[in-house]
């Protein structure tokens, strides 16, 4: 009982993200919501010393937060690389190695900064930045999710903390940056019309309880120690569609009746 206690306390407190080894007990996704809850408490010391920056000084920032996201992966594979050779066994397991890289909340907060320069540089763009001519918000897209292709078919073989630091949160960043600006203009491009129809900003707003849910429900239909107990055996690859309309809809519930709700904001 005292482990469930301790666990209860870090999960119901939000101090999970900050211990590696309870980082994704009970529903493994809220570990962000442990970080971002540090990263927001550091927001009013932040915030200002960003708005005081001029956009040269913001792209050096950016420039330094990046170099000390990578810097810290390359830590995480040498020290990676160093346990993969040095255990004696078939199967090498070094998850805390991991769990300290992927979501410790000093990290969440290194590329939460990242985001709110990028947003503060948009800002200041003066009328004459906003007549030169930009490159389609398209080309950041496709190129973002092309580093992430690359990965998975094998051809970039470096592991995923790499890839995302040096490439992927870059391009992104600058397909987010690129597509605000774009929607702002007097003639948006087709994918800046895609992402704000309807149908996009209602799948938007149920992506952040879809991903508090889905781990939980998940469990109910996967986890072999719940699902044997419930269904007789966890559910099979064809029951996924099924599983997926279920995240949806409850989504939706929670997104209308929870998040929507004057009294929760």
């Amino acid at each position: 009982w005292t482990t469930t206690a301790f666990r209860a306390f870090l999960s119901f407190s939000m101090l999970q993200a900050w211990f590696p080894k309870e980082g994704e007990i009970w529903n493994q996704p809220t570990w962000f919501l442990s970080a971002l809850t540090f990263s927001n408490l550091t927001m009013p010391a932040i915030l200002p010393r960003v708005a005081d920056l001029s956009k040269v000084g913001l792209r050096k920032l950016f420039y330094s937060l990046t170099a000390v996201s990578v810097l810290q992966k390359l830590s995480y594979s040498e020290a990676a690389r160093f346990h993969m050779h040095n255990i004696s066994t078939k199967r090498p397991q070094y998850p805390l190695i991991w769990n300290l890289t992927r979501f410790h909340p000093f990290w969440a907060l290194i590329e939460m900064t990242m985001g709110i320069v990028a947003c503060r540089e948009v800002m200041l763009d003066t009328p004459e930045d906003k007549k030169k001519p930009r490159t389609n918000p398209a080309v950041w897209f496709v190129a973002a999710y092309s580093t992430l292709l690359l990965r998975l078919s094998g051809k970039l073989d470096y592991n995923d903390g790499i890839v995302r630091s040096t490439l992927f949160v870059p391009l992104y960043t600058k397909f987010l940056t690129a597509i605000h600006r774009d929607c702002v203009s007097e003639n948006p491009s087709a994918i800046a019309k895609f992402f704000g129809s309807q149908t996009m900003t209602y799948l938007g707003a149920l992506a952040f309880p879809m991903f508090i849910l889905h781990g939980i429900i998940g469990q109910i239909f996967y986890k072999k120690a719940i699902a044997v107990k419930l269904w007789g055996q966890p559910m099979p690859n064809a029951f996924f569609p099924v599983y997926l309309a279920i995240c949806l809809g409850l989504s939706h519930v929670v997104n209308e009746n929870f998040v929507k709700s004057k009294k929760v904001a």
